[in-house]
């Protein structure tokens, strides 16, 4: 039956009473017909159906009741599911089409919501992993000051973890003035803030505090940029403008000083001349020396040097080094021996190149060794690679020297009595490199040092 157009809409409750009390009024109209002695059998019939009727509509009435009471109690379970996170519950269609239409209404409500906590959640995803992508160090402080989110660089600075950072102050995490000075600053004026501190393990770091606006919880975030290698580096080239300035100097002083001797008369002394004139070509030719190492040095760090790719025996190669070098270790008292594996692969490379660098790890090794002492240059396979070892018993290298030993011009405090440009561990550090491999050094003072040279062999010779 279709309901009039003003009943349309009602719930079926409302339909369910109009027809009780139309029902009721009918009831009573005959209960009195029957009472008066008016009624007939009809009038009695129909009352019979009449409380037929009723019983079967307030039976329909109850269970459409609690179809509908379990319909609104679906529904609210459905809401507090989602509330909870359970974003992809979804209601079945009620026994009503009203409640139909709700149940689908509610669908389409909880479809959109989860669609769009998922876009945020997306987001907030890529946000976290390109914080935690970033080499700097990042800290969010929230309004109370303490930390409210450390990257994956901020957990490896601080050396704890984000369940350590997150919640407690930047103070606790930083104590630092400055930092705390300029982040507070950063929130009065709206501006970032950038400061430059040393951290007690001997890191630089740039600290840069700037304010979040619209941030949520995050009011601020403090950014720290390791500046340690650049500081490192800045330091390497001022110590190596003032080595190099040294080095030159020293020669430069000694040929004007000569000039300056052979002006003032001593060129009459034909002796005294000779002498003089040969210290300058001495003092000359070491001004040569650090100028060839230095455009040696240039050539191979921008792989302009030409770089021959030929097997090469290290054996070889060692055994010629020695060689050259055997009577300067006579001269000093210092025993020069050799200890060559056999058999011993090639490796592909610059031989003439290769022999300068084993030259420059025996010299330098026969001048720090005093009289009595002794050199040796071993070979051995080493991992599938060919080693080259130059061993001492001289004077060692301290701890703190030995990582800026292969710099250019780099001297230890031992080293400053000696001769040398400064230059021949850079060149041999250098060759290495060029030819795919490295240079080692383990050395203890008073006992004596060993610098290895690590290459690559040659595939061909190792399967040989």
């Amino acid at each position: 039956m279709k309901l009039p157009g003003s009943l349309r809409g009602r719930s079926a409750g409302t339909y369910i009473a109009l027809v009780a009390v139309a029902y009721s009024l009918l009831g009573v109209y005959l209960s009195s017909k029957v009472e008066s002695g008016n009624g007939d059998a009809l009038a009695l019939a129909l009352l019979v159906a009449f409380l037929v009727t009723t019983a079967a509509i307030i039976v329909a009435g109850l269970v459409l009741g609690r179809a509908v009471s379990r319909q609104f109690s679906s529904l609210a379970d459905a809401a507090r599911a989602i509330a909870s996170g359970e974003l992809d519950t979804r209601l079945d269609p009620g026994v009503s089409a009203e409640m139909g239409g709700s149940a689908n209404a509610f669908n389409e409500m909880a479809g959109s919501l989860q669609s769009l906590i998922e876009a945020a959640s997306q987001e907030r995803n890529r946000l976290l992993a390109s914080l935690n992508s970033a080499t700097d160090a990042i800290l969010a402080i929230g309004g109370d000051g303490r930390v409210a989110f450390a990257n994956s660089s901020a957990e490896l600075l601080f050396e704890r973890s984000q369940a350590e950072l997150v919640g407690n102050p930047l103070a606790w995490v930083l104590p630092n003035k400055q930092v705390l000075d300029a982040l507070r600053a950063s929130a009065e004026d709206g501006r970032s803030e950038t400061q430059l501190i040393e951290r007690p393990n001997r890191r630089s770091l740039q600290v840069i505090t700037a304010p979040v606006i619209g941030g949520g919880e995050w009011t601020a975030l403090v950014v720290f940029h390791d500046m340690t290698e650049m500081s490192r580096v800045e330091q390497v080239r001022r110590d190596f403008i003032a080595n190099v300035s040294h080095e030159l100097r020293t020669p430069l002083a000694s040929v004007k000083a000569v000039i300056e001797t052979l002006r003032g008369g001593a060129m009459r002394d034909e002796r005294v001349a000779a002498d003089f004139l040969s210290r300058a070509e001495t003092e000359v030719d070491r001004l040569v020396e650090i100028v060839e190492e230095l455009l040696e040095l240039s050539r191979i760090e921008s792989g302009l040097a030409p770089m021959a790719q030929q097997p090469v025996d290290l054996g070889e190669v060692c055994a010629r080094a020695v060689e050259r070098l055997r009577a300067q270790a006579e001269k000093q008292g210092v025993k020069l021996q050799t200890e060559a594996a056999t058999r011993l692969p090639n490796v592909t490379g610059d031989a003439e190149r290769l022999e300068r660098a084993v030259i420059n790890l025996v010299h330098n090794a026969i001048k720090f060794t005093a009289p009595g002492g002794t050199v040796t240059v071993s070979t051995c396979l080493l991992d599938g690679r060919v080693a080259v070892s130059v061993t001492d018993t001289g004077v060692g290298i301290a701890p703190e020297d030995v990582p800026r030993i292969f710099e250019r011009f780099y001297k230890a405090d031992r080293a400053r009595q000696g001769g040398g440009t400064g230059l021949g561990l850079a060149v041999v550090k250098h060759t290495a490199e060029a030819h795919g491999g490295t240079v080692a050094l383990e050395s203890t003072p008073g006992a004596g040092s060993t610098f290895t040279l690590i290459l690559p062999a040659t595939a061909a010779s190792v399967r040989g």
